[in-house]
């Protein structure tokens, strides 16, 4: 993993935004991915509620300039540094949909999560911090509800543990003998210093066409499927002739006897 601070110099009025936050701010962002404006009206006007009820400031990542109703503590932002706002003194907690990048570096920051995961690997993410103590995980289905939002952003503002849990977490992910970059550039002069380093070329990179797409297992499996359906096949045929001789014998010895 490899972050690098980012100054807030460029936005001055996000910058005034949250230096003027002196009871602490809350960050809320869905990610790239996840649009705020499309969400569905009940769970808007729930995260509305939710965060005018907050006594702190709020930024949110929000991708239109209006939104009908939005409350005073709360500024939007299209667009914001990520990693610059989360590592600002008066960031207090962090509002994300779980995205493996977010979490990184809110660990990074040492922020503690609320999390409100929507699809790919962001619930996993989402219960695996919570496992880790350093998140409560709000449901979306069927829509976001004011008071489990609401309660979840209490619960990790007012209670150190989370806090406590994310510090202790960063401690353990940053304890490695080099930075993520130190690490990058190792191992670039270590693959020019051996000469593209062919010892370390996978195998699977050099398997034939039918191995590499499994089509001579894919061959097996489809013969094998093919013989049983036929013997399947033979073995029914053989029934029914034998069935049919039966009733045909029946029916011949009933005509007889008559």
């Amino acid at each position: 993993m490899y972050l690098k601070h980012i100054s807030l110099t460029a936005q001055l009025d996000l910058k005034n935004f949250l230096d003027g936050a002196k009871n602490g701010f809350i960050y809320f962002s869905l990610g790239s991915n996840v649009k705020s404006k499309e969400l569905r009206k009940e769970s808007l006007n729930s995260i509305m509620q939710a965060l005018g009820e907050m006594p702190y400031k709020v930024l949110w990542k929000f991708e239109d300039d209006y939104l009908p109703g939005k409350p005073q503590n709360v500024k939007l932002v299209k667009w914001a540094p990520q990693q610059a706002v989360l590592a600002h003194p008066n960031i207090k907690l962090f509002v994300t949909q779980g995205g493996l990048q977010s979490m990184e570096e809110g660990i990074y920051a040492e922020v503690p999560f609320v999390v409100i995961p929507f699809f790919a690997d962001q619930d996993q993410n989402a219960h695996l911090m919570q496992q880790k103590g350093i998140a409560v995980v709000v449901d979306r289905f069927p829509h976001i509800e004011e008071k489990e939002l609401k309660t979840a952003m209490l619960e990790v503002l007012n209670n150190p543990i989370y806090g406590n849990a994310v510090k202790r977490l960063k401690q353990l992910a940053m304890d490695t003998p080099m930075t993520g970059l130190e690490k990058a550039v190792w191992w670039i002069e270590y693959v020019i210093r051996h000469k593209g380093a062919k010892h370390l070329r996978n195998p699977a990179a050099d398997l034939p066409f039918y191995q590499y797409y499994l089509i001579d297992v894919i061959g097996l499996l489809f013969t094998i499927t093919a013989i049983v359906l036929t013997v399947i096949f033979i073995l029914v045929r053989k029934f029914i002739r034998k069935f049919k001789a039966i009733v045909a014998n029946r029916v011949l010895k009933s005509k007889k006897s008559q």
